[in-house]
């Protein structure tokens, strides 16, 4: 008994201290949950989940010496530590942001799945590489990533650049080690969720990823993404500005939600909303493991009030500075609040929504199943030009001519200053389109190239082949000029939590990556019922005239006479029958005489009753 007392006593003193030293950032680690809220110019709720996980340990060991975790995932650290992994982007998407509604986010991401990685320079094979990076991230996240080969991935010249801090050990900007990969029709679903939470400190039993209810977002979300950032960031730097010394790794795991609160109210004219009825429950208390937990409610130019009043008031940006309110979980919890309440004095007034500054859609022109084409529109409200650099995927059966390439910014034909084209491969590598352009304040630049449609192998379709084949959206990167940051909350290099960004003003570089619409291409299709008619015409035959051979090489033929044949069911039924009919014959013959008989015997009785005379007629003749 003595000794199961010193056991508890020893256990419950450690996990005390791995408690207490997690809290206290042991091991130079720490995890921040924040929340960041908008209302949109037209009603939506914009809702952004960013957990934060940073660790001094260095992304470039390989070996089995990172043994010990405590905050950070050990499922990612494996995944990173196998495959040589310098920067990794994820994301999967459900629905399209409306960017020319919403403005820009803080994390762009396609409809479907994308995943962006660069390995390092001391990685020897990088597409095998790849190829284990994606199906260990599939596993991981119970996703389809593994399908994304060489078949769906290319690498980028101009576009995605380094977002984490680079050096001369491995941590290098060499192309030759980054690809690219996306899937339109990746669903995001609640398996993806599920283990996506539970790489959190706290999974989600407490902190605000118990706001994140799978079922309740997929039925009133109209835009819905989970997103899985990893990059090296750098904790001590060298003497008078050397590089970094001391590189450390971070890990953001963000969620991405826009609600309408007319769906969630039921009432056209009510845009009052809350946290408990848009996520289906109220503010938790914070994660025990989290430095901060803190919510963002962006209240620039609002029309609403918050309930309760928030903790405090933070003004980010310059010139015209956005106003946040400020609410400390921590703090807020404390109190017995759960709810965060915006209340309108006014029916809200859908009018013109002013686009921001540049907005990017895509197309596809062209009739019939035969030719085509892919026309792209990238229009610049700035009042300064701007260099873009536009990146096209196309998949292997969409062949793409070079020569039908056109660019026109107001009708007037434009040379790209650099111009990327690799041709496709039929089921090797798709086509790869990468040009860099500058475009003139205040224009509208045209992007057009033509393309034929293959007709595939019968099993290479998918199972609604007559839905049509996807095409990934295209990305357009470029820089915002002076007068187009504030439309954009661009994450700082260094911390990519929104803390350091709102509390320290940090003016970071605003590098702006926008996706497009993906498209639906209607390929050539055979016509899958002829295999199912020629398969029973097939089955028919062979079933017939597998039974009379079948008889003929198993059964032995012998002479019997009638009597000794074998006969089947239905001529048993007949002899049965036949046997029958003499025997009725005979009992009708029987009963015929009978009633003759009984007749004759009938007439003698009656004349014999005749022939007897009465009393009266004796007395008379007496």
């Amino acid at each position: 008994k003595m000794m199961s007392l010193i056991l508890c006593a020893v256990y419950l003193s450690v996990t005390c201290l791995l408690h207490v030293q997690a809290q206290n950032g042991g091991d130079h680690e720490k995890f921040t949950e924040e929340l960041f809220m908008k209302e949109t110019p037209s009603g939506h709720v914009y809702s952004h989940f960013q957990f934060t996980t940073r660790w001094d340990s260095d992304i470039r060991r390989r070996d089995n010496s990172r043994e010990h975790y405590n905050l950070f995932p050990r499922s990612v650290g494996d995944i990173v530590a196998a495959y040589g992994v310098q920067e990794l982007s994820l994301s999967l998407t459900q629905g399209l942001w409306r960017y020319e509604k919403w403005g820009y986010p803080i994390n762009s991401a396609p409809p479907g799945a994308q995943v962006i990685a660069r390995f390092q320079s001391s990685v020897p094979d990088v597409d095998k590489a790849w190829e284990g990076l994606t199906s260990a991230l599939a596993g991981l996240l119970c996703s389809s990533l593994n399908n994304l080969g060489r078949t769906e991935s290319i690498q980028p010249e101009y576009s995605f650049a380094n977002q984490g801090v680079t050096g001369p050990d491995s941590l290098g900007t060499n192309r030759t080690y980054l690809r690219y990969g996306i899937l339109p029709r990746e669903n995001l679903c609640t398996e993806n969720l599920t283990p996506w939470k539970k790489l959190l400190p706290c999974k989600n039993k407490r902190g605000l990823a118990v706001l994140l209810s799978s079922g309740h977002i997929q039925k009133y979300s109209v835009y819905f993404s989970l997103g899985l950032d990893l990059k090296p960031v750098c904790y001590s730097t060298g003497e008078e500005g050397g590089g970094c010394t001391s590189p450390g790794v971070e890990l953001v795991q963000s969620v991405s939600v826009v609600i309408d609160p007319v769906i969630i109210n039921k009432q056209a004219d009510n845009t009052d909303w809350n946290v408990k009825r848009m996520f289906g429950i109220g503010v938790t208390p914070a994660c025990p493991l989290a430095h901060t937990s803190t919510i963002f409610i962006d209240t620039t130019d609002s029309t609403y009030v918050l309930d309760p009043p928030p903790n405090e008031y933070l003004y980010y940006g310059a010139g015209m500075p956005r106003k946040l309110a400020v609410y400390d979980v921590k703090i807020f919890t404390e109190h017995g609040i759960t709810d965060i309440t915006a209340k309108h004095p006014k029916s809200h007034i859908y009018g013109i929504v002013r686009a921001p500054p540049v907005l990017f859609n895509r197309h596809v022109v062209g009739t019939g199943q035969e030719r085509g084409g892919i026309v792209a529109t990238i229009k610049n409200s700035c009042t300064t030009g701007i260099t873009v650099a536009y990146l096209e995927l196309i998949p292997w059966y969409l062949r793409v001519y070079l020569h039908t390439l056109k660019i026109e910014t107001d009708g007037v034909p434009v040379k790209p200053i650099n111009t990327v084209y690799r041709p496709g491969r039929d089921r090797e590598r798709p086509y790869h389109l990468e040009l860099v352009l500058k475009l003139a304040a205040r224009s509208t630049t045209t992007i057009r190239i033509d393309m034929e449609y293959s007709i595939l192998r019968w099993t290479e379709y998918p199972p609604d082949a007559n839905h049509g084949l996807y095409v990934g959206a295209a990305v357009l990167t470029t820089r915002l000029p002076v007068d187009g940051k504030a439309n954009a909350t661009v994450l700082a290099a260094e911390d990519s939590s929104l803390s350091h960004l709102f509390w320290g003003n940090v003016a970071t570089d605003p590098v702006l990556k926008i996706y497009s619409e993906t498209l639906l291409i209607t390929v050539p299709t055979p016509d899958f019922s002829m295999p199912y008619n020629v398969i029973c015409l097939a089955c028919t035959i062979a079933a017939l005239a597998f039974g009379p051979i079948h008889n003929m090489t198993t059964k032995k033929l012998v002479l019997v006479s009638p009597d000794q044949e074998e006969k089947s069911l239905l001529g048993k039924i007949i002899a049965c029958v036949l046997s029958c009919l003499p025997t009725l014959a005979a009992r009708k013959k029987k009963q015929e005489p009978e009633q003759t008989s009984d007749e004759d015997k009938g007439n003698e009785e009656s004349s014999e009753e005749s022939n007897i005379p009465t009393q009266s007629e004796d007395t008379n003749n007496s």
